[in-house]
């Protein structure tokens, strides 16, 4: 069976055939048994229509992520301009001497309040490498007023089919209701979200929330750690129903996984949300504020990634994403072309929300380059945001060994985290150098301050001001050291 995306058409801006974003011009998607997965670049489905940017099927997985890339100094599409970044550099710390990178490594050590809460999961042992500076990319201006295609359950001829009264992809009777939100705080990243990871090893994972509506304090809602093969309120599946129970190392093959809260969706009139014949995605995800944060790696040898059902190599391309639940819903997680909540109006993301959070784009073409990650937004605010791509020329040694984000258009490094402003400017092209070792790897959305928050840190040089959560990762956090994560602009 095909899932999500099969062939695609992209929008090409070059930016020099060694980094930015992209813009149009036919390319194949990568497929196979992990799915044909949405790329990071605009996708067509067999059915003429856009697919997203990412898989959600291990039948077959959408492609990876890019977006409109802009010439250095012109607009972007949506009137993006990038303008010089401004702000002091800070030297990043120096590694142990002592110790050979690659070698089991004990975290730097929590304060001793810290040490000893018993409600944390603790600082977890990581793969020493050389220290680099962290980085973040930071979305601002997140949420508006608006409305995307959502798919319920009604019977043909209902009036509440107002957007779409007809066939899905494979026959059965698409209902589909345009639904509006008045919300300009995050919306539609306000609504439930599903995690979808891909061939990376996920050493340790934790999702916060608000507590409550005053959001003063913040609680760890869902819980990993690989020490112990525990993990709390942690719904996960690759194919069929799932368990509550999480592998952790993901890298052996190129399966997509989901993961969401144990609790079931209550399915019923289609008021809230399509209900697929698909129990695995049937539970909630993550709705209003949240900030996920896992400690792990993409460090493994690329020809030992199998296909999903063990037939011949697979696509070993990283991909870690946060979509809104109703779109892996709305084909039971198969790309359903003709009835999904992804674009309103045929152009690339212009619907219920998808964020490739950290995508190696690795698809054969001009736009692949195993040594770097893409992150890009997606939603009926502005369409594609972000999603700038290091090409298939980019060298690592273009950049300063102890950078995480840089500038793939000018090919330097930056002198503070780009920022992204939604609807307005953005920082250059930023991608990420894909780092060696283990790192944390988080983001955060807060409806408070209307960003997105993504960042890259390395375990020996954690800012003091995120120490109120890293790396003991505690049941709970005050609002100030969500702030301390929004506050990053690190490079």
């Amino acid at each position: 069976m095909k899932a999500w995306a099969t062939a695609a058409v992209f929008l090409l801006a070059a930016c020099s055939n060694t980094g930015g974003t992209e813009d149009s011009t036919d390319r194949e998607p990568a497929s196979g048994d992990a799915g044909d997965r949405p790329s990071a670049r605009p996708t067509e489905a067999d059915d003429g229509t856009d697919a997203p940017s990412h898989p959600t099927s291990n039948d077959s997985e959408p492609p990876p992520e890019s977006e409109p890339t802009p010439v250095p100094g012109a607009p972007r599409p949506g009137g993006i301009a990038p303008v010089d970044s401004e702000g002091p550099r800070p030297a990043p710390a120096q590694p142990d001497q002592s110790q050979e990178p690659g070698q089991a490594s004990s975290p730097v050590s929590p304060t001793e309040a810290d040490a000893g809460r018993a409600d944390s999961l603790g600082a977890h042992p990581f793969v020493d490498s050389a220290i680099t500076s962290g980085g973040t990319m930071t979305f601002r201006n997140v949420g508006a007023q608006g409305w995307w295609p959502r798919r319920i359950d009604r019977e043909p001829g209902d009036p509440a089919c107002d957007y779409k009264d007809g066939e899905d992809t494979w026959g059965g009777h698409c209902c589909m209701t345009q639904h509006e939100t008045n919300s300009t705080s995050l919306s539609p990243f306000d609504e439930e979200m599903t995690l979808i990871v891909k061939a990376v090893h996920v050493k340790q994972l934790a999702v916060y929330q608000p507590a409550d509506q005053s959001a003063s304090a913040w609680r760890r809602v869902t819980s990993f750690d690989e020490r112990t093969g525990e993990s709390d309120n942690l719904w996960f599946t690759r194919d069929g129903a799932g368990a509550a129970s999480f592998p952790g190392d993901l890298t052996r093959d190129d399966c997509v996984g989901y993961v969401s809260q144990v609790a079931s969706v209550e399915c019923g009139d289609g008021s809230d949300y399509f209900c697929p014949n698909d129990p695995g995605m049937l539970h909630r995800g993550y709705r209003g504020s949240k900030l996920v944060v896992f400690l792990g790696s993409m460090d493994f040898d690329d020809a030992d990634v199998r296909s999903c059902n063990g037939d011949g190599d697979g696509n070993p391309a990283p991909w870690v994403a946060f979509v809104a639940s109703e779109l892996i819903r709305d084909g039971g997680r198969k790309w359903n072309g003709l009835c999904n909540c992804y674009s309103k109006t045929g152009t690339v993301g212009d619907g219920c929300g998808e964020i490739n959070v950290f995508e190696v784009v690795m698809d054969g073409n001009e736009y692949s380059n195993r040594e770097f990650i893409s992150t890009g937004v997606r939603s009926y605010q502005e369409g594609h945001v972000g999603g700038a791509v290091c090409g298939a020329d980019c060298m690592r040694d273009d950049f300063p060994d102890d950078v995480d984000v840089v500038n793939a258009c000018a090919k330097s490094a930056y002198d503070m985290g780009p920022v992204i402003e939604v609807g307005g400017d953005t920082d250059g092209c930023p991608v990420w150098r894909r780092p060696n070792g283990d790192r944390y790897f988080f983001i955060l959305l807060d409806e408070v301050t209307r960003s997105i928050q993504v960042g890259i840190l390395h375990p020996s040089n954690l800012p003091g001001t995120v120490r109120g959560l890293l790396p003991v990762l505690p049941e709970s956090v005050d609002r100030a050291t969500i702030d301390a994560f929004a506050d990053l602009r690190l490079h």
